[in-house]
C-alpha cells in the first residue's frame, strides 16, 4: 500500500474556521489586557469599533507573515495572495 504524503486538498482562503488553541494563561491575560486597552481608546458608541481576542490574535499572526514568505507560499498554496490580498481590503 502507497502512502499518502500530502493532501492537495483545495479550500477557499477567504473562508474562516474555527480552531481551539491550548495556550499558557500569561499569553492570554496579555491579550486580555491589550483588548482592554484596545476597547478603552474605542467609540463605546460603535461596537464596530471594538476589538476581540480573535481580532488580536488574527492581526498578531497576520504580522507574523512577510511579503516575501507570502509569495514563497504561493508555490505550495496556490491563491494565498489573493487571500491575503482581499484580507487586507476587508480590515482596511
Amino acid at each position: 500500500m502507497n502512502k499518502i504524503t500530502s493532501i492537495d486538498v483545495r479550500r477557499n482562503l477567504t473562508c474562516r474556521r474555527t480552531i481551539t488553541l491550548e495556550l499558557p494563561e500569561f499569553l492570554i491575560r496579555a491579550f486580555e489586557v491589550r483588548v482592554a486597552d484596545a476597547n478603552a481608546e474605542a467609540d463605546h458608541a460603535n461596537d464596530e469599533d471594538r476589538v476581540t481576542v480573535e481580532d488580536l490574535v488574527e492581526l498578531e499572526l497576520a504580522e507574523a507573515l512577510s511579503l516575501r514568505e507570502v509569495a514563497l507560499l504561493e508555490a505550495r498554496i496556490p491563491g494565498i495572495s489573493t487571500a491575503v490580498s482581499a484580507w487586507l481590503t476587508e480590515i482596511v
